[in-house]
């Protein structure tokens, strides 16, 4: 990471990058398990993809893919994180704090009247955009990472879930790819030795161990993918953030 950390920023790193390197783990697990020299050239490869852009390349497939699919998420739960917090028809947060981030919004934004309760239920389309103009607002207010930090760490743990998951169809792909082709290799080497189980073992430890090792990070990580990595772990990091940028109405100033 310390080559990535001088050419891109710390968002870019752990909320695109990290997502793609998780992806792509197995087959570094398993070049590294068969080929151990491979290691001597990581660092020349990753100036390679810099230099030429791949890595830039990368960052905005990610992000356009994480956009993409944070459309569609954002149409299944009914709007925007943010805004459903807003709404004075949602519960989870109680009416007496939505009425204290209006109120705190509404004296940010003296042009934009906040809708009242009567307001948003007799024109929800128009009370969403006043609540999104709020919330764009509040995201640029909220930039500053010191002096925000909750907001910008929420922020970086909802883009790496999210880039998690819509790369989730490769990671499965990888993996399973990855197990197939370290139980082909052992097989292979098990094969061309003709030797018992025991003596191939015995003679050959190294082969095995790291062999075993990478089939089985292989499928750890393909467990990981199946059953951990779904649009309910990103609803969750998606609201989080939206607390922590919403309590920014808490400040007094």
């Amino acid at each position: 990471m310390e080559g990535l950390e001088k050419f891109f920023n710390h968002y870019i790193i752990n909320a695109r990058f990290k997502p793609a390197l998780l992806v792509l783990m197995p087959i570094a697990i398993t070049t590294l398990a068969w080929c151990p020299e491979a290691k001597k050239i990581g660092g020349f490869v990753l100036t390679f993809l810099i230099t030429f852009g791949v890595m830039t390349f990368l960052s905005n497939q990610v992000s356009n893919l994480g956009n993409q699919l944070q459309d569609k998420l954002f149409e299944d739960w009914g709007g925007a994180p943010s805004i459903i917090l807003l709404r004075y028809s949602d519960n989870i947060l109680d009416v007496h704090t939505k009425q204290r981030y209006h109120k705190w919004l509404q004296s940010k934004l003296p042009d934009l009247i906040m809708p009242s309760f009567e307001g948003e239920a007799s024109d929800t389309i128009n009370a969403d955009h006043k609540y999104a103009s709020a919330t764009n607002f509040l995201r640029e207010h909220a930039r500053n990472k010191e002096k925000y930090p909750m907001v910008y760490s929420d922020n970086v743990a909802y883009g790496f879930a999210r880039n998690l998951l819509v790369l989730r169809p490769i990671g499965i792909g990888v993996s399973l790819v990855c197990i197939i082709l370290n139980m082909a290799l052992l097989f292979a080497y098990f094969n061309h030795y003709e030797q018992s189980i025991p003596t191939f073992v015995e003679s050959h430890i190294s082969i095995v161990i790291f062999g075993s090792l990478a089939t089985v990070a292989s499928v750890c990580l393909l467990f990981f993918y199946v059953f951990f990595i779904n649009s309910v772990s990103v609803h969750g990091r998606a609201f989080r953030y939206a607390k922590s940028l919403l309590a920014v109405c808490e400040e007094r100033s």
